[in-house]
């Protein structure tokens, strides 16, 4: 069975208006997909789907929590993501052979496509929302401020060490100063 079946869309059966669907978003999801980045989340993904005769008006809106690491000091954190991805979806036979990309927010599908699976979309709109670093505990309210005994190893690990010139150095920039 195709996981990602509860994620298609059979636009030829919907009348012309705006309509709605929900998903959850977990774990099992994010393991579908090789090297994701994100392998823990709870995420409520709503779309509204505005069908017009000739393309289709897509908003995602997604929010929910993903676990990271603190960049700082490495605690877990359950770092927030609220976003909105609007995506416009045009038929065109050719455009899918062209794979021009310089309008990300367009998609387009051939005539002939009965459904539209957006699991991939949404996989991407939840990792598009996660900064790609410097996420530190602070920027958790639940969480605060990141782990003091962490933060104090790493600092002694990254005092540098004293610096003791070797005296033959000293003697060679005596003479250049002659």
């Amino acid at each position: 069975m195709n996981p990602f079946r509860e994620f298609d869309i059979a636009f030829v059966g919907l009348k012309p208006g705006i309509h709605h669907f929900s998903f959850e978003i977990d774990n099992k999801f994010f393991q579908l997909f090789d090297q994701s980045p994100v392998s823990n989340a709870k995420i409520n993904v709503k779309l509204e789907f505005d069908k017009k005769v000739n393309f289709f008006l897509l908003n995602f809106q997604i929010s929910g929590t993903v676990h990271l690491q603190c960049d700082r000091c490495a605690d877990e954190i359950d770092f927030p993501i609220d976003a909105d991805y609007p995506l416009v979806i045009k038929f065109d036979e050719h455009r899918e052979e062209d794979n021009d990309d310089s309008n990300a927010d367009v998609m387009y599908i051939s005539r002939s496509e009965t459904l539209l699976n957006v699991s991939q979309l949404i996989y991407e709109f939840v990792v598009l929302s996660i900064p790609m670093g410097r996420i530190t505990c602070e920027h958790v309210p639940s969480k605060g401020k990141c782990n003091e005994e962490a933060i104090k190893v790493l600092t002694t690990l990254n005092r540098e060490p004293e610096h003791n010139p070797d005296p033959r150095w000293d003697k060679l920039k005596k003479i250049k100063t002659k």
